[in-house]
């Protein structure tokens, strides 16, 4: 079968082939419609035909012609997580709507793997990155910057980094709203479990639950861990807010989460009347738990769609940006009021 070409189209439509690249080889708006200067009708005709008669543009000439290659990059410290696989699902397919391939790394929050990843991919021509960084990774995410490579941070940010765009849920917010919540069920001994990463973050969330606590003339308690120990250690933190009269704890992040969940269920704790939780991050677990556990939702679609489309402006030549995702809070009977 012989591989059908613009011309094809174009004799189908009676038109030039001119008319037809110009709509197929446009950038697509956020709806999908080709974004350039043909009648939207022409233009939806052009795309039905191609689509008929099974037309398959040829990237590589198009890269040719363009200097493109069609290709993204996207870094994250953990693709199995799910908040940045919802993440990466959405940027694959909004990327595949537009004609570009995706190529996914795991840092695994090392910064070695994290730069290397990144020469690989820079080094492989991509057209644009979305990076969640991790500590150390500044230089090397500065050094694509350089290359002309817009590259997009999304969850965390980068202080003073120049050139590069921003995506992030605001964690500050996220966590005004937690302790508000707590605060109006009637809880005052409320606790933070952290961890002790270089990651800002998770910073933001541990200074707004602080500055909300103060606010409401309560005092705050961060209990930190220990990345390779945390589990042990949470284990004796719950045991020690159980004897001191916490009365809820805050985890900030998935894994402190299941974690936390974890051992305030191992000491037969019953939730929330014993310790009330509430976690940041998705888990199937948190919907079939009895009682089902509130959560703060990364909005992982939304992040992944913001920082596709900031990406794609930015290949365009337009400025970067920076965009605030408003948190959501999913309220299960762990943080039911007392």
């Amino acid at each position: 079968m012989t591989k059908v070409t613009l011309k094809d189209v174009a004799r189908e439509l009676g038109v030039s082939t001119t008319l037809v690249s110009r709509v197929l080889n446009a950038p697509r708006k956020p709806d999908g419609t080709p974004d350039c200067d043909i009648a939207p009708e022409t233009s939806r005709r052009v795309l039905e035909m191609a689509k008929r008669l099974d037309y398959r543009p040829s990237r590589f000439a198009a890269g040719l012609r363009s200097g493109k290659r069609y290709l993204l990059g996207v870094i994250t410290p953990d693709i199995s997580n799910y908040a940045f696989s919802e993440a990466g699902r959405v940027i694959e397919e909004l990327a595949y709507r537009d004609g570009y391939s995706v190529m996914f790394g795991s840092s695994t929050e090392n910064a070695t793997r994290m730069n290397e990843l990144l020469d690989i991919f820079v080094d492989h021509g991509v057209d644009g990155l979305i990076v969640t960084p991790c500590a150390g990774s500044r230089e090397s995410i500065e050094k694509a910057v350089s290359k002309g490579v817009p590259v997009v941070l999304i969850n965390r940010d980068i202080p003073d980094l120049e050139g590069v765009g921003r995506v992030f849920l605001d964690n500050c917010l996220s966590m005004r709203m937690v302790v508000d919540h707590f605060y109006n069920n009637g809880y005052r001994r409320i606790d933070m479990i952290s961890e002790r990463m270089d990651v800002l973050s998770l910073r933001d969330r541990e200074r707004s639950y602080t500055e909300t606590m103060h606010s409401y003339g309560l005092e705050p308690h961060v209990l930190m861990v220990d990345t390779d120990y945390q589990e042990q250690q949470i284990a004796k933190y719950v045991k020690d807010a159980v004897d001191k009269g916490t009365e809820a704890l805050i985890a900030p992040r998935i894994r402190l989460s299941l974690n936390s969940l974890k051992s305030i269920m191992g000491m037969g704790l019953r939730i929330p009347d014993d310790m009330a939780l509430f976690c940041h991050d998705e888990s199937p677990a948190f919907s079939t738990h009895v009682p089902t556990i509130s959560y703060v939702s990364q909005r992982s679609d939304v992040v992944g769609t913001q920082a596709y489309l900031m990406l794609h402006s930015m290949m365009a030549g337009q400025k970067p940006g920076r965009y605030l995702v408003e948190p959501e809070l999913h309220f299960g009977g762990s943080s039911a009021k007392r």
